[in-house]
């Protein structure tokens, strides 16, 4: 009996485990935006803040140093606002000389018009204006208004995480003459290696313009959960033609500060 007992014990012991479903898959998360950019948007009353450092080795030897950093507000489901800014820029030309000032700041905003749950995919538009704060003379600026329009689209399939973005830039130029349009494509895939660490590989490119030849350049960054509130991440791009940074280091954070409504 004892024996019929214990094999009894260890059936039903098997059979509860059998009968469980298998662990789900962590949800892949996407690093700070650093140029690919998710089309889902912060939660509705929500304020994030996203900070970090990033080092820029130019071809031509010059270096450029910022701290980005931006504020992300939820409006409610479908529209989120963006205030952005590079934070104090350090300068260093390609022969050694150093000049620092503030940077131009960014006001933008999100729209999600369809999303994956109901149509398949997360599909979005986003803009930025950037405001001519920051020192012509010293070359931290241009002294123009810029403007940024892109398409967003993602899909979460599993552990991967797809975002793919296409648009344009419009460039003010110096002289005061119009504006320059350069096109713009990246697509990044990130991808959940376990609940609290992913892994993005983001590409981009940016077309030719009087300005410069077309740059093509890729991102490899990790990021880390701390909290359900707090991420790390950090970002290496290496630059795959001419018109493209050499070499970027980024690192930093983003944080889920709270509900202001």
């Amino acid at each position: 009996m004892k024996r019929l007992g214990f094999a009894l014990s260890a059936l039903l012991t098997g059979s509860a485990l059998w009968s469980q479903a298998p662990p789900a898959d962590p949800v892949p998360k996407a690093c700070r935006p650093l140029f690919s950019t998710s089309a889902g948007l912060t939660d509705p009353g929500i304020v994030e803040l996203e900070m970090g450092v990033q080092r820029i080795s130019n071809r031509d030897g010059s270096e450029d140093r910022f701290v980005p950093t931006q504020l992300n507000f939820g409006i409610n489901s479908w529209f989120d606002l963006r205030l952005g800014w590079s934070g104090p820029a350090l300068r260093k030309d390609s022969q050694g000389e150093r000049k620092s000032g503030g940077s131009d700041p960014v006001i933008g905003g999100q729209a999600l018009f369809l999303s994956q749950a109901r149509h398949g995919v997360d599909l979005g538009l986003a803009h930025w204006h950037k405001l001519p704060r920051a020192s012509v003379a010293k070359g931290i600026g241009t002294g123009r208004h810029d403007d940024t329009l892109l398409v967003t689209a993602s899909r979460t399939q599993g552990r991967w995480l797809l975002d793919l973005n296409a648009g344009a830039n419009w460039i003010g130029r110096c002289s005061g003459e119009g504006r320059i349009r350069q096109a713009a494509l990246s697509l990044a895939v990130t991808y959940a290696v376990t609940p609290r660490w992913n892994v993005t590989l983001d590409t981009y490119a940016l077309a030719a313009t009087e300005l410069g030849p077309h740059a093509i350049s890729s991102v490899l960054a990790v990021r880390r959960d701390l909290t359900s509130d707090l991420c790390v991440d950090l970002g290496v791009e290496a630059g795959h033609t001419q018109g493209a940074p050499r070499l970027s280091l980024n690192a930093g954070l983003a944080w889920r500060l709270g509900r202001i409504f």
